[in-house]
């Protein structure tokens, strides 16, 4: 594109023309006779002049120029992935909201090269967070006035960069011996779980006897397993002594404890491990009962598919400060 001065004594344009800035009545300077980004032909030019308007500046495009609108338009389809909804463009912007509910997830290097791109603005809510329908997830925005398409078509190279992934519905399965649950502690323990579960789609449906021994966790991790479930959540480990009688119980049944201690607050006693192909996520006090904390960052990306790994848990040191950071967090616990 190229930049074109005018005066009263010339008013005549090439086609496509944009105006750069706002022309405003002299006569009243509130009244804006032409809003920058606008199109003018050569007779509009003529009555801003008419008008008294002094000066204009006005961009020229070269072939495969876009307006702002027209490449925000087109940028916004390539960005936004799956689950992702497109808003009207309006003064070269679009905004995203999600269309589904899920993991809100971005693409870090996606993001950077996009917005290395000149004149590209892409920017994003907190990623890798539950979200509703609905729920604003950021924008894009073209930032000069006309975009060239050369731009465009760098950027559906790179691809899209932001997307909901659907939470799967999950059998889940409960094993805690209930000797270390006292009192009402386990059903209300159950209760808190099967709640936060629903929310997800998810079941907490297959909750085997555990007896206080190693011989009875291991029947019941067997039990679980048995039962075909994608998640078991564990309870009443002490995650400062490797020879519990849970972790001795999950060895025995042919799992493996993969790390004790994970990098969020509350949280920091929980614990994962495997058992054949199934995650186990061992759950501190503090997760039982409805409490924010380390379950609520794991669980949305387990069950959006995600495999259980320390490599997933070292993750969560970024942002694993759950306290005050409510905004990250599942609707079930506003």
């Amino acid at each position: 594109m190229r930049l074109l001065k005018l005066s009263p004594a010339s008013s005549h344009i090439p086609p496509r023309s944009v105006i750069a800035h706002d022309a405003r009545d002299p006569r009243e300077a509130s009244r804006v006779l032409a809003r920058k980004g606008n199109l003018l032909s050569s007779a509009e030019v003529s009555d801003l002049f008419a008008r008294g308007v002094q000066d204009l500046h006005l961009l020229v495009p070269d072939e495969g120029d876009l307006t702002e609108d027209e490449a925000a338009t087109r940028l916004a389809e390539i960005v936004a992935g799956p689950g992702v909804t497109c808003s009207e463009t309006h003064y070269g912007q679009v905004n995203f909201t999600s269309s589904r509910r899920g993991l809100f997830r971005i693409d870090d290097r996606a993001v950077d090269d996009i917005n290395g791109q000149q004149g590209v603005l892409l920017f994003t809510a907190e990623p890798d967070r539950p979200v509703d329908p609905g729920a604003a997830l950021g924008g894009v925005k073209c930032a000069p006035l006309l975009l060239g398409q050369h731009v465009v078509e760098s950027v559906r190279a790179i691809g899209h960069a932001v997307e909901v992934v659907p939470f799967q519905p999950t059998r889940v399965a409960f094993v805690a011996p209930r000797a270390r649950l006292r009192g009402s502690a386990f059903d209300q323990a159950h209760a808190s779980l099967s709640s936060s579960l629903a929310w997800y789609g998810s079941t907490l449906d297959v909750v085997p006897d555990t007896e206080p021994t190693i011989e009875g966790v291991a029947r019941a991790f067997g039990a679980a397993a048995q039962q075909e479930v994608g998640l078991i959540l564990a309870a009443g480990a002490s995650a400062t002594d490797p020879a519990d009688l849970l972790f001795d119980g999950l060895r025995a049944a042919g799992g493996e404890v993969l790390q004790i201690g994970v990098p969020a607050e509350p949280g920091t006693a929980c614990w994962i491990a495997r058992l054949d192909d199934i995650p186990v996520l061992g759950l501190a006090s503090c997760e039982l009962f409805g409490k924010p904390g380390a379950l609520d960052l794991l669980l949305p990306r387990i069950l959006s598919g995600q495999p259980l790994t320390r490599r997933l848990v070292r993750g969560l040191g970024r942002g694993g400060l759950v306290v005050g950071g409510p905004e990250r967090l599942a609707p079930y616990h506003s």
